[in-house]
């Protein structure tokens, strides 16, 4: 058999160097030519799916189809292609294979992102961060980064996210980019300490977008941040742009901005700046010092999910709802089913927020952890909701991460995380009651196979908003 799998392994090859031929000069014929030789690259239907998906958005004109042309006109051509190979090839194609063999051969399946906080270590203090319990002190060694990026090439986790702390304090950065180029990195940072030869760096590697943490305008990010952080923001976003960089936005949703960062002028702003894509985190009160007066109020939370759609609808921006999006997932996604998380101390986390393990890096590999009693029983209980509005183990059914934590006996990461659970659970459980009442009528009336049937636009349907890199 081993000739079939050469031929299989040429054919691929001679895939690839179509796609990336193509790219050289790119219309909406190439473009979807490049879709059906994409679906070649794959079996996973789930992944055809999004194919088609993509293939429909550039026939229909949807303005996905302008944030393609976007990031192509923007990228110098060597940029397209290392995005094409990390992303693309490696995360979702040849990574999705060895997810697969991984599988059968041993009935669990490795996450598609791992999330990597390396360093704790951070310039700023926000209000309300949700690593305040950590402290400032913990880093990885990176013989232990090195090695964790290692296991995650072998197990086909392609796509790896950097938080903190803040990534750019954390000594061994660019080193880690270069040796893993078959890597995609996607790295937030509080963009206070970038500087131009950091971005110029940046697009020489081509294996990273940079994603900058914003709450808003000057006052709201000012106010969460720092005095005259907005500013150092701003000059981050020239760097990176006049450097060609892939740009990202993030922002910590409260209930004083929430307003804000989910309104058109807000997400115009953002592709001024030049960003391909706008995530949303919910505040989570995980932190050691919860402060319940921050979340988001059902309402709130429910207005952020219209306008995503609506923007999803005008926009050339990706848009990601951590919390909102749990239709298009299935529900939570911790614990290895699409993500995991590995902090500073080496504590291997079901998820970022859920500050909880029952492993250590140090002393076990990825793929050990990934069946872990805590891991498994969490996997077991997804979704934690037939409601995939209310995905969330922690903020949306904390009933159900009692259970695991009485069950399995984890450990608590940092002082502190236990108080959601113990002393302040009443407090979680009213919050999570109050947004069910809500959530449960929206999915009852607007969802139907986990899908909406309830469209939104905005108002005066698209704005005239200056575009970077518009077609």
């Amino acid at each position: 058999m081993e000739w079939v799998e050469r031929a299989k392994e040429y054919a691929t090859k001679k895939i690839i160097e179509q796609i990336v031929s193509l790219l050289k000069k790119v219309d909406d014929a190439r473009l979807i030519q490049m879709t059906h030789l994409a679906e070649r690259l794959t079996s996973d239907p789930e992944v055809k799916g999004s194919i088609a998906r993509i293939r429909e958005f550039i026939q229909t004109d949807h303005p996905a189809k302008e944030l393609f042309y976007r990031v192509i006109n923007y990228l110098p051509y060597k940029n397209q292609v290392r995005l094409f190979q990390t992303l693309f090839n490696n995360a979702w194609f040849q990574g999705g294979k060895k997810r697969d063999a991984f599988e059968q051969e041993h009935g669990y399946r490795p996450p598609f992102i791992l999330i990597l906080s390396p360093t704790m270590r951070c310039n700023l203090r926000c209000k309300g961060c949700y690593t305040l319990g950590y402290g400032l002190k913990p880093e990885l060694e990176f013989e232990v980064v090195d090695r964790i990026l290692k296991e995650c090439e072998e197990l086909g986790i392609y796509f790896v996210t950097i938080l903190g702390g803040e990534p750019l304090l954390y000594p061994h950065l660019f080193t880690m980019l270069e040796r893993h180029p078959d890597i995609f990195f996607q790295i937030y940072t509080n963009g206070t300490l970038m500087t131009r030869e950091k971005a110029r760096r940046f697009s020489e590697l081509g294996n990273a977008a940079i994603i900058i943490s914003i709450e808003g305008d000057e006052k709201e990010t000012d106010e969460w941040r720092g005095k005259g952080v907005y500013k150092k923001i701003m000059k981050a976003f020239d760097y990176l742009r006049e450097e060609r960089v892939i740009i990202g936005t993030s922002a910590t949703v409260t209930r004083q901005n929430v307003e804000v960062v989910s309104s058109y002028e807000f997400i115009d702003k953002m592709i001024e700046l030049g960003s391909f894509a706008q995530m949303y985190f919910l505040y989570i009160p995980v932190n050691g010092m919860a402060d319940f007066s921050l979340m988001v109020t059902p309402e709130q939370r429910n207005h952020l999910r219209k306008q995503v759609i609506a923007i999803r609808n005008s926009r050339p921006i990706f848009i990601l709802d951590f919390w909102n999006d749990g239709p298009y997932v299935e529900g939570c996604i911790a614990a290895g089913r699409r993500y995991m998380h590995i902090n500073a101390n080496g504590d291997i986390e079901p998820c970022v927020y859920t500050h909880i393990a029952m492993d250590n890096i140090h002393n076990t590999t990825i793929a050990e952890a990934l069946n872990s009693p805590l891991f498994r029983a969490i996997r077991a209980r997804q979704p934690h909701n037939p409601n995939h509005l209310r995905p969330c183990m922690i903020i949306d059914n904390p009933h159900v991460m009692r259970e695991i934590i009485a069950e399995v006996k984890p450990y608590f990461t940092h002082p502190g995380a236990d108080e959601i659970y113990t002393v302040k659970k009443d407090q979680m459980d009213e919050y999570a009651r109050r947004y069910a009442e809500l959530a449960d009528k929206v999915w009852r009336e607007e969802y139907v196979n986990n899908r909406p049937i309830v469209d939104y636009v905005p108002p005066e349907e698209r704005t005239n908003v200056r575009v970077c890199g518009r077609m």
